[in-house]
């Protein structure tokens, strides 16, 4: 069923009460919130948009539009029946965990999960907390520190939305559970065993148009989510029914679409780019991994499971945690380049592991070794390829043990400091 709340938060956000009880929550953003300054105008955000809106009016000031948004000049495209600048809260995340993966012969193997630039929305306001709201565009460089400066912008006021879900709640909550994650019909992951390597989590405040325009018949209107972090491009439809419709005379687009909306501009982002090393590569495990990832948040309700019980007031006391960083590229890279590190770890320590068991077969004879061309004397020949897959394990392993002094010395600083002091005092 379409659903009209999206709508209904264009009512909400234009409405005074709400600019108030916002704008109180601005001088309560942590200091490491940063956020992207918006790249263009209301107006430019309804040029945009304009012949999308129109054609679903009946094409109502469609030359307008068209020539508004390709021409310029005193071209006039049709108008919204209010638009409203938002900052939506989200969050960047980078993890490295590790966790049980019990199999149906009943082998249980430890796997890393690694989670690289994962999108957590900040609040859950129906469509808006459903989609990844940032693209390929968004990096480090476009953001700054947030600051009152940030709510008037383009000769427009911003409402600032609070944050109120925090990503340091999602792995908390998963090891509390008593409940295992399928990854296929053989193989499930015993989130209670999850232990976390690194965690670092970082406030984004995304800019937003959110416009509302009539539409025709079986629909009352359509919400616009317009992104506004470049030039303009990337936009969601919300389409919504009268209240008083009934349910058979309804246009149900999920069928026909997937969704309870349609995306224009470029294809939709994803919420995360999972890898799961099992010690390889497991590509159906990653897919499986970003799959649930992904049901967290873009299935309608999922955003709402997941908000503090304590709300704004609750996340807030996350923001002085160590985990949350500041979204530069600094922080971010630190971070990043640490992972790399652990992933070619976990390969190579399962490279030696293979080489180790290779060498004591042939030491053993259990193992036919083929040499060509063949050796005069094959008692000599056995020793050389023996000796010579000693000498490479040997420096696969010396590699080893650099990789993991070099991860252990160059550790993020706070990262180092948090799992001291989370350590048992004697």
């Amino acid at each position: 069923m379409l659903r009209r709340r999206t709508e209904a938060a264009v009512h909400k956000l234009n409405r005074a009460s709400y600019r108030r009880s916002y704008s109180q929550d601005v001088s309560q953003y942590h200091p490491k919130v940063r956020a992207i300054p918006f790249a263009f105008s209301k107006e430019a955000a309804i040029r945009h948009v304009g012949v999308v809106a129109s054609a679903g009016c009946l094409f109502r000031d469609f030359l307008g539009s068209l020539g508004a948004k390709y021409i310029g000049g005193n071209f006039q495209p049709i108008q919204p029946i209010r638009i409203q600048p938002v900052y939506f809260p989200a969050w960047f995340l980078d993890a490295e965990v590790e966790s049980y993966l019990n199999e149906d012969d009943e082998r249980q193997r430890i796997v890393t999960a690694y989670f690289n630039d994962c999108y957590v929305p900040g609040a859950a306001f129906d469509l808006l907390g459903r989609v990844a709201l940032r693209d390929d565009q968004v990096e480090p460089s476009l953001a700054v520190p947030f600051s009152q400066s940030l709510t008037h912008q383009h000769g427009s006021d911003i409402i600032c939305m609070p944050y109120t879900i925090s990503p340091l709640d999602l792995i908390s909550r998963a090891r509390a559970s008593s409940f295992t994650q399928a990854i296929d019909e053989d193989r499930r992951f015993e989130l209670r065993s999850i232990k976390t390597n690194i965690e670092a989590a970082y406030p984004v405040l995304i800019p937003l148009y959110l416009a509302q325009y009539p539409m025709v018949a079986p629909f009352e209107s359509s919400t616009f989510v317009i992104e506004a972090h470049s030039q303009p491009g990337r936009f969601f439809v919300q389409l919504a029914h009268p209240p008083d419709l009934p349910e058979e005379d309804r246009f149900d687009l999920e069928k026909y679409t997937g969704h309870d909306y349609v995306i224009l501009g470029d294809a939709p982002s994803s919420h995360a780019e999972t890898r799961i090393l099992s010690p390889k590569f497991d590509k159906s495990a990653s897919a499986n991994v970003t799959s649930w990832f992904e049901g967290l948040f873009s299935e309608p309700g999922g955003p709402e499971k997941l908000v503090h019980p304590s709300g704004a007031a609750g996340v807030s006391t996350h923001m002085d945690d160590p985990r949350v960083r500041e979204w530069t590229a600094e922080e971010v890279n630190s971070v990043r380049e640490w992972m790399n590190q652990g992933q070619a770890i976990v390969q190579l320590k399962d490279v030696v592991k293979n080489l180790t068991a290779i060498e004591n077969q042939m030491q053993r004879g259990s193992v036919k070794v083929t040499q060509w061309p063949p050796p005069s004397d094959p008692k000599q020949g056995l020793e050389r390829a023996t000796a010579g897959l000693e000498a490479f394990t040997k420096a696969e392993l010396d590699k080893l043990q650099k990789l993991e002094k070099s991860r252990a010395d160059t550790a993020p600083e706070w990262w180092r400091q948090r799992e001291e002091n989370a350590k048992p005092q004697k």
